[in-house]
């Protein structure tokens, strides 16, 4: 309304119309009217605001002096031309002003933005406000109230560039050279560029403009006082901008880079961490000298804030990412982590065709240090003995920690045995030294014992390499410790008992799975009283060896690929049993990794559901995050796939591995299972136990079952075996236990829990 009523003052005044003197006292008439009109154009002419008039084509009547500064045309320059004159250059504004003029005429207004350029050549955009209006004579004219926009647009467009490579997770070279690329769109004879500092060197990120020859040669520059215009900038802290590369003294080590490409002038920005650190530069490249203007230095001051939020963001990202990967105590790479570098090293190997030598190393009574010395010195030796190894490792090696004491050693490009056991020596009395460097003859006798394996001689695949590796080790724990092994036949009779188990197993399953069996150990409810299902676990009793561990077998069956004919009979024979439960009793099945990475499990529990007749709202399947590891994509689809079929999944084995708590982010399961581990763990004070990683197990316990808690998901606590262990649960607010306080495995399953165990419950 404000607008509307100032552009009708002005209209009336600079058009001559009379309409607005119809009242006004006869005395202010009388005076010279050519006088009067003149002092009405001087007193628009003076407002800030910059103002136009039109006729109908667009063709400029009327500019105000706010209007022709902003542009920097003088008036006779204006006049008699079009609004169409200033936006020549670009197609999609002259047609916006085709489309504004003609909505201008049939709904007497209109506002929007448009693309003009300056005087001088510079883009600029302003937003404008029009309005039709009419004269005494009936003419029709357009008078507009204009703004200059430019920053705000400038801002807007590079800031939604940059925003959105970022929330998309584009990489930072990527989402700085959709940067260079836009700037250079928008800034006429401008290639531009953007450069990492670290370590006191510049190194080329994005210059998709430049040739990669040019960025591999300002890659590794060490920033100084005369290093051309980036080198100098990040060296001062401050821009630096020089018009003439051919005689300026800042490029004279580097004219035969820049100059053979026909650029003449670079004006470098650095920009700063919130440290105040320089953490990167960004370039202009010129064929012709800077002329400092309101666009241009709009331009870098937005990609100066931008460039300094895409590289903060960016090192947080990479923090987390470090962070994730690696043992926060020793820095060393974690499990997951070296997972990935194995596969990859191995991969390598193959075809360079050369070996690779696993070492496994154990500290030798590192539980002493901790029971006699306290734990700040058991992380000590755990960050020395990560020392050490770095001192010991070329440059492609891969450490890593495992977990509590147990670290891992790949040598890499091994061409002989003799280097694998070289090596084995040089790490085992480097750090039996240390250790005693470190603590004298007074500490306990810590040390290291190490066993190796060579791939793909010892171990073609990557898992039987590192059972292998662990299988000298053990040798070298037994033979007295402080001492290497290497993997060798002697040490293959397990494996030939595997080989065994094997055969024996796969007829088996063939013949009607002969000597396989269920038994089903009950879980019981803390706050009902009550057994609420069972886990049914598989057990085997061969003909000749009497009854296999589980521990033994199923990695047997993994291996062999008899995991899916033996995971579907274990399904459906212990539907079939508890689908003559009462309603109230749920069953457990554990899921092998391999069960969910091959075949179509979900069609089968399906299956076995309908010709059952079992809910699946009853069905619980156990699986632990080495589904999510071995293939994490199929395996969330997969659980997504049975948790849209009404079965719970329940995450086993928790805190086990390194990564259990990302995945309850990834995927919404339905049961935590607390590990054994934990739970064997638990004494009444002051004999609490520390789990192996030097925490107390109660903290442990009690943090799970709180974050559980935190997140709406049950938690039931395995391996409970003590009357203590279960009342430090039911404090803690644990939902339910299983363990031999509660029942063994048995071949046959009670509805209700019996007296004993009640009583256990109650207490």
């Amino acid at each position: 309304m404000v607008t509307s009523a100032i552009q009708r003052y002005v209209f009336l005044h600079m058009t001559g119309s009379s309409t607005p003197f119809a009242s006004m006292p006869s005395r202010y008439l009388e005076g010279d009217a050519t006088e009067l009109m003149q002092l009405k154009g001087k007193a628009v002419d003076a407002i800030d605001t910059a103002m136009v008039i039109t006729d109908t084509s667009g063709r400029f009547l009327y500019v105000n002096a706010a209007f022709r500064n902003l542009l920097g045309f003088s008036a006779s320059e204006l006049i008699g031309k079009t609004l169409g004159d200033l936006c020549q250059r670009h197609s999609d504004s002259c047609e916006q002003l085709e489309d504004i003029l003609t909505e201008v005429h049939r709904n007497g207004q209109r506002s929007g933005e448009l693309l003009v350029h300056n005087r001088h050549g510079h883009p600029m955009w302003v937003s404008f406000s029009a309005t039709i209006m009419a004269d005494d004579a009936h003419r029709r004219r357009v008078i507009a109230i204009v703004s200059d926009i430019t920053y705000a647009k400038l801002n807007e467009t590079l800031q939604r560039l940059v925003f959105d490579a970022m929330m998309q997770d584009q990489p930072l070279p990527e989402t700085m050279s959709r940067l260079c690329l836009e700037v250079e769109h928008m800034v006429q004879d401008v290639t531009m560029s953007v450069l990492r500092v670290a370590d006191g060197k510049l190194n080329a990120l994005a210059a998709p403009g430049l040739p990669d020859w040019y960025n591999a040669a300002i890659g590794g520059l060490a920033i100084g006082p005369v290093v051309g215009s980036c080198g100098t900038a990040a060296w001062r802290g401050e821009p630096v901008m020089v018009n003439d590369m051919r005689t300026d003294p800042l490029w004279a080590p580097y004219q035969a880079l820049a100059v053979p490409l026909g650029y003449t002038a670079c004006w470098s920005t650095p920009f700063k961490d919130k440290a105040g650190k320089v953490i990167g530069t960004f370039a202009f490249y010129s064929t012709r000298p800077f002329v400092l203007n309101t666009f241009v230095q709009s331009i870098v001051d937005i990609c100066t804030q931008l460039c300094t939020l895409a590289f903060e963001k960016d090192a947080f990202q990479a923090r987390i990412q470090y962070l994730a990967h690696h043992d926060s105590l020793t820095g060393l790479p974690n499990r997951g982590f070296y997972q990935t570098r194995l596969a990859e090293e191995a991969a390598r190997a193959t075809r360079q065709k050369t070996q690779l030598a696993l070492h496994l190393i154990d500290l030798d009574r590192f539980k002493e240090v901790n029971d006699t010395m306290g734990h700040m010195v058991g992380d000590e030796v755990l960050i020395t003995v990560a020392e050490t190894l770095r001192d010991l490792a070329s440059p492609d090696d891969v450490l890593a920690r495992l977990g509590g004491d147990e670290f891992v050693f790949l040598q890499v490009g091994v061409t002989q045995r003799a280097q694998a056991e070289a090596k084995a020596e040089a790490l085992v009395k480097a750090l039996q030294a240390e250790m005693h460097a470190q603590f004298g003859p007074q500490a306990p006798d810590v040390g290291a014992s190490l066993g190796f394996a060579l791939y793909p001689d010892e171990g073609p695949t990557l898992d039987r390499l590192t059972r292998h590796a662990d299988m000298a080790l053990y040798k070298a724990k037994t033979d007295g410790r402080g001492c290497w092994r290497a993997f060798d036949a002697t040490m293959a009779e397990a494996l030939r008992r595997r080989r065994r188990l094997e055969a024996d197993l796969r007829d088996a399953l063939a013949h009607g799975q002969r000597g396989l069996s269920l038994v089903y150990q009950p879980q019981f409810c803390l706050n009902l009283n009550r057994f609420i299902g069972y886990e049914a676990l598989v057990r085997w009793t061969h003909p000749e060896l009497g009854a296999i561990p589980p521990c033994d077998f199923i990695p047997v069956a993994e291996e062999a690929g008899l995991i899916t004919a033996l995971g579907q009979w274990i399904l459906s024979r212990a539907l079939e049993t508890a689908a003559t439960w009462p309603a109230h009793l749920n069953l457990a099945v554990n899921l092998s990794p391999l069960q969910i990475c091959e075949g179509d499990l979900t069609r089968y529990v399906q299956q076995e559901l309908v010709r059952t007749g079992f809910r699946p709202q009853r069905l619980e399947l156990e699986v632990t995050e080495g589904v999510l590891i071995e293939n994490t994509d199929r395996a969330l689809h997969v659980l997504r796939q049975l948790k849209g079929m009404g079965v719970r999944i329940a995450m086993d084995d928790f805190g086990t591995g390194y990564s259990s708590l990302s995945y309850l982010q990834t995927f919404p399961f339905d049961l935590i299972k607390i590990d054994r581990s934990f739970v064997e763990g638990l004494t009444p004070s002051p004999d609490r136990k520390m789990h192996k990683h030097g925490i107390p197990a109660e903290a442990i316990v009690r943090a799970v079952i709180g974050m559980a808690h935190a997140i709406n998901i049950p938690v039931i606590a395995e391996g409970v075996e003590t009357q203590e262990q279960m009342d430090l649960l039911r404090d803690m607010g644990a939902d339910a236990v299983q363990g031999y306080l509660i029942g063994r495995p048995q071949a046959y399953c009670l509805s209700e829990a019996p007296p004993a165990v009640l009583a256990v419950g109650q207490r």
